[in-house]
């Protein structure tokens, strides 16, 4: 871990946090001596990213941000892809790329039934199957989500993981268009017996993990890795939405959690 580093806010110049560390999933370690089994209780609203004619907008940092126009990197210097779409995490303050190939979706943390309804609504705005959504047409759902639903709790994954890990909030429903089921769309949740490993990092950091820019975390944050997946997630969001694997609630990350770091 290093224990300073310039950290870039969405849209804003670079700007010193003395004694910020940067932290990478390398440097933790996640088994069961040096973590904590916990189970997600999150509804939430899952979006597909079509495969976009040319496959959407290049995959670059935003202006405003310190590379803007460049490729967007992961944590490991690799490019994330060429095409797709950027979006902003603005609980996180990190922005996402997720790419264009009709793989990706958009995971929307924290959606009510209710908002999940409205959602669904906007998306049948502009296409009945969100799977035929343009790329400006995927952007105002996004822009909706955050400006009227207050939701910016956001980040891309796969179709495959939500294969795999999700299912629908009400057993058995999925949104049908003509009579045909339309996978990896609309309000979900995760497996109760799909067991993660999370620990939590004390302190001002960033999480270099995922997304195309760092995760910012002011006052400690939780690291979970679920598979292959290792995801940053804001404390008070963490209390929302896990619980311990034996279903108690979390109820001080920095408590209840096994730390590391600093």
């Amino acid at each position: 871990m290093e224990s300073e580093r310039q950290v870039t806010s969405p849209g804003k110049p670079t700007v010193s946090r003395q004694l910020a560390q940067k932290v990478t999933p390398a440097d933790l370690r996640f088994d069961q001596e040096s973590s904590t089994a916990v189970i997600s209780s999150a509804q939430k609203f899952i979006i597909p990213v079509p495969a976009f004619n040319k496959g959407g907008e290049p995959l670059v940092y935003p202006e405003g941000h310190e590379r803007a126009r460049q490729q967007i990197l992961d944590y490991q210097g690799k490019p994330v892809g060429k095409r797709g779409l950027v979006f902003l995490n603005a609980k996180d303050q990190s922005w996402q790329a997720v790419q264009g190939d009709g793989q990706g979706v958009i995971i929307i943390n924290e959606v009510t039934q209710d908002q999940a309804e409205m959602l669904h609504k906007k998306v049948q705005e502009f296409q009945e199957n969100s799977n035929d959504l343009t790329l400006d047409q995927l952007k105002k759902v996004l822009d909706y989500a955050r400006s009227q639903l207050k939701l910016n709790d956001m980040y891309n994954s796969t179709r495959s993981f939500i294969k795999s890990k999700m299912s629908p909030v009400t057993a058995g429903e999925r949104p049908h268009v003509n009579g045909e089921k339309i996978e990896a769309f609309g309000l979900m949740k995760r497996d109760d017996r799909d067991v993660c490993q999370a620990v939590f990092v004390p302190g001002s950091f960033v999480f270099e993990g995922p997304a195309a820019t760092p995760q910012v975390f002011e006052n400690g944050g939780v690291i979970v890795k679920q598979g292959e997946d290792v995801r940053g997630v804001q404390p008070e969001v963490f209390v929302r939405t896990y619980k311990f694997k034996d279903g108690r609630p979390v109820t001080s990350p920095a408590k209840d959690l096994k730390a590391q770091g600093d």
